[in-house]
């Protein structure tokens, strides 16, 4: 008799501040804060219906109160110092006060109190690939700390690296973290490759199963929620849910995992999205209640496979 599948689903909590360098997208008029409420509020009433627990992976600077992050103004001018261009938005936000679309303190602090992992997704959403200057990254890391009073007693283990973008891990794991998911296929292969697989509608789960690397457990990448905008508007709703359902019923079967990930504000710029995400949240609650799959925050998912993380920290 297999063990059952596993179920992870982990969601990049960003607002605009991933969207820093992306000007068209931060007055596009899309994402504000009532769509962005709205779109939180229907991922914690789907997720709370359902039964599942997720890895909610925030910026720091996204989940701490607006007056918190102001303070750390001087660091995040020092910072600007050393990546230019990152934060040409960032700046002139804080300054003026204006942070509609930049706070989510209000979802964190739901999500948190729902018992879904709390995970990092940088503390500003700065590349922090190994491209990025180490002074610019142990400066992040001071933010984070000073931030740390603001976000709870829950420890933060899990990283999502801003933009899949992964670096500096022997930093980051001195900080206290341990598992990390990994990047998609990268370039415009990967991209056509990702897109032809919304197609298949006999997805199978994961093959690869999470591994230790560099004192980190190291999760497959994963599978991105279709998000039906420009050309990933061409694949059917149907399509996709069956996709999913594929999946998850290969792992029921196998004993393997599935990972999905996507952005909460995928949901305002693809409302279809809801739709998809709805339904493969149902086909996860049916399978765990029959006793074919378990939900795994991705500290589980790393701990399960018996990695030996060491000490934090």
């Amino acid at each position: 008799m297999n063990t059952a599948g596993a179920f992870t689903l982990s969601l990049d909590c960003e607002g605009f501040w991933g969207l820093a360098d992306q000007p068209a997208d931060v007055g596009g008029g899309l994402i504000h804060d009532a769509s962005l409420a709205q779109a939180y509020g229907f991922l914690d009433e789907v997720l709370d219906r359902h039964g599942v627990r997720a890895t909610a992976a925030f910026v720091s600077c996204f989940a701490a109160p607006t007056e918190a992050v102001r303070a750390q103004l001087p660091l995040m001018e020092a910072m600007a110092a050393l990546v230019p261009g990152w934060f040409d938005a960032i700046l002139p936000m804080v300054r003026s006060g204006q942070w509609g679309g930049w706070h989510g303190r209000a979802y964190f602090q739901r999500l948190a109190s729902r018992g879904h992992e709390m995970a990092w997704h940088g503390t500003t959403h700065m590349c922090l690939a190994d491209s990025t200057p180490v002074k610019a990254v142990e400066l992040e890391l001071q933010l984070l700390q000073a931030l740390r009073p603001e976000l709870g007693a829950q420890p933060l283990e899990s990283v999502v690296f801003p933009r899949n973008e992964i670096g500096h891990l022997g930093l980051l794991r001195q900080a206290g973290f341990k598992v990390y998911r990994q990047r998609p296929p990268e370039g415009l292969r990967g991209r056509l490759t990702s897109l032809a697989r919304e197609w298949n509608m006999l997805e199978r789960a994961n093959a690869e199963r999470p591994r230790a690397h560099q004192g980190w457990a190291a999760l497959p990448c994963g599978l991105f929620l279709n998000w039906p905008s420009g050309v990933r508007a061409m694949v059917p709703v149907g399509v996709t849910v069956q996709r999913w359902r594929s999946a998850l019923r290969h792992a029921a079967h196998t004993g393997r995992d599935v990972h999905m990930w996507f952005h909460p504000h995928n949901l305002i710029t693809a409302p279809a999205m809801r739709f998809t995400f709805e339904a493969v949240m149902a086909e996860v609650s049916t399978l765990v209640k029959s006793g074919d799959l378990v939900v795994r925050t991705m500290s589980e998912l790393g701990q399960q496979a018996g990695i030996a993380f060491g000490e934090s920290v």
